[in-house]
This record gives C-alpha cells, structure tokens and sequence, in this order.
C-alpha cells in the first residue's frame, strides 16, 4: 500500500514509469535469488540423501559378491532412484552367481516394477536406467518394449535398447538386430562390437553368416569389421576365404582389416600386387600385425612401392615385428637395393628412436 500510494504520488508520467520499472526489477531480482537460494538448499538436501542411501546398500551389495546378505533393511521411498543406479553399477563388474545374488536383491526391492514405470517416463535419462536394468535382471516381459525402443531414431536410446535385448536373451536377439546391426549406420562400430562380445562365439558366426548372405555388396565391407577371426569357424572361414576373392575392392580391404590371426595370411598374401594403393596399404599394416618371418620379404618388397603412404606403412609394420630386433633392422637395410626402399626405413627407424 506504501508504495503504491508513494508511485500515485508521483505526477510527472515519466518519472512514474521510471520508479515503476525499477520496482518490477528489483522484485524480478528477488525472485531470482529466492529461486538460487532454494536450488541451493534443494542441491544440499539431494546430496546428503544419496550419501546416506550410499551408506546403507553399497555395503549390502558388496557382500553379495560372496553370499546373499542377511537382515536386509526395509528401502525408503527416497533411496529408490540412487539405489537402482547403484545397483546397475555393481551389476556390470560382476559375474557369474554375485550377479544372480544382485538379481534376487532387485527383485526383493522391486527394482524390476521401478524400471518398467521408468521405461515410461517422458525423462529420457529414467527411460535409459529403466531399459539398462531390464536387460540386467534379464526381464523377458519387458521384450516387446524393448524391441520398439530398438526402433527408435534415437541412437542412444535404441543402442541401450539392443543392449539389453542381449542381455536378455543373447540368440533371439541377434536374429530379431541382424537387419538393423546392418542398415543403422548411426550406430557406433565400437558400441556394435559391445553387442557382439556380448554374445556366444558359435551364435556370433551363425549371425555373421547370415548377416553376408542376406546383405548386398555395399553392406558387406561394415559387416566384415565385426568379422575378426577369432570368430572363424569353418564355415565363416570359407565365407571369408570366398569373399577375399571378390572383384570388389572395398570388400577385398574389408577383408584383409578383419585379419586377427595367422588364418587370415593366405587372402592377405594374394593382394600384395593389387592395383589398388589402399588394398597394399591394408596389406602392409596388417601384416605388422599377425605377419609371420615369411612376410618380411613381403614388406620389404612394399616399401619399393609408388605410393608413398604404401612405403610408409610397409616400413612401420617391418619396424614393429616383434621378432626384429634393431641387428636384424640395421642387416635388412644394408642389402636393400631400391634407394626409396632406404629412405623410407630410415625414416621410420629415426622416427620410433625419437619418440
């Protein structure tokens, strides 16, 4: 009243605009801190219920790592949320009977009931705990879902989806992800390969095979990248063998990249003299990799290439062979006769003795 009777008081207009303006800001200014201070507090009180949530169940779940802990408490309302973060953490570096204790203690607290309702949030983080916990407790009622989750234009979230489909049930799932592992190109190489070593070995192949015979040629080179040879069966091998033999050249690099062992040599060998540089250039760096004593007149040979990135690569691979020390290095240079040959093996020889 005070002031309002002070702002009629006033009767030049302008003047009367002026205080009324400074009196709105000053109570927008109020407000604002009011609004700090209480995110402030609120901040506070949060902190200090998580760290006492922690308190009472990390315990817990560490002793399940050896038995099922006894005279469990009763879980408050407040302590859901943390606890089934915690619990989700706990799960992933366990294995074996601690993770089926942690399973039996998420059941006892209805975790499960809180993931389904949190699968159903409109808050995209809820959603993710919810679908990550799901795939944990290998919750199959939650498979249709998931499965939609898995449709979703959201990377992450139907990433998370696939996850826990896996999770779940490892077989059934690859074959209900084999169309999308092919066609999203959003989803990371590296999150895929997660899905991958999530799975049996002898299911992997079965799903790779079947991944390669129903794809086109554009799609089987990032196929190939999942296709590391420790995954070879004899079956998948041939499939590779065959491949390596293609008329495509991405798939023929393809190939010679998803080397992990000696059994992928022979395709790798058959491309020294390809015509295309970046096929000699797989070539040489995958030969630094599994390359036996056989392929030293290999790289030798690639570091007289035209293409300078060929000669470069090659000299790296031969320089990073386990079984060459610098005798063998300083011998093997000393009887080469092409002069790039030279140059590019010196080059890299005082490029590794100067880092």
């Amino acid at each position: 009243m005070v002031l309002s009777s002070a702002l009629n008081s006033i009767s030049d207009p302008i003047l009367y605009y002026l205080a009324s303006s400074v009196l709105i800001i000053s109570g927008l200014v109020l407000l604002m801190l009011l609004q700090v201070v209480g995110f402030r507090i609120y901040s506070v009180y949060q902190d200090c219920v998580t760290q006492k949530a922690k308190q009472i169940w990390r315990p817990i779940m560490a002793s399940a790592m050896l038995l099922y802990p006894e005279n469990i408490p009763s879980l408050e309302k407040k302590h859901k949320h943390i606890l089934l973060r915690e619990w989700n953490i706990f799960y992933s570096k366990l294995r074996g009977d601690a993770q089926f204790r942690l399973q039996i203690l998420a059941h006892h607290k209805c975790l499960d009931l809180l993931a389904h309702r949190y699968i159903n949030s409109s808050s995209m983080r809820k959603k993710l705990q919810g679908i990550i916990t799901l795939g944990h407790m290998k919750d199959s009622s939650a498979w249709d879902e998931l499965t939609d989750f898995v449709l979703s234009k959201h990377s992450i979230l139907s990433l998370t989806a696939a996850q826990a489909l896996v999770n779940i049930d490892s077989k059934k799932a690859l074959h209900f992800l084999l169309p999308h592992i092919i066609k999203r190109r959003d989803w990371p190489a590296a999150r895929v390969a997660m899905l991958h070593a999530s799975t049996n070995p002898s299911e992997l192949s079965v799903m790779l095979k079947e991944a390669i015979n129903q794809s086109s040629e554009e799609e089987i080179p990032y196929i190939l990248q999942f296709m590391g040879s420790n995954h070879f069966d004899a079956e998948t091998f041939n499939i590779y063998q065959q491949l390596g033999n293609s008329n495509d050249s991405k798939i023929i690099a393809a190939c010679i990249h998803a080397a992990q062992d000696v059994r992928g040599l022979e395709v790798i060998r058959k491309h020294v003299s390809n015509p295309e540089w970046y096929i000699r250039l797989n070539v040489a760096s995958t030969l630094g990799r599994i390359g036996t004593k056989d392929d030293i007149k290999i790289l030798i040979k690639l570091m007289g290439d035209s293409e300078w990135w060929v000669r470069y690569r090659s000299a790296q691979a031969l320089v990073e062979m386990p079984f060459i020390d610098n005798n063998e290095l300083e011998k093997i240079y000393s009887q080469l006769d092409d002069r790039y040959a030279r140059d590019m093996l010196k080059h890299v020889i005082a490029e590794q003795q100067w880092n």
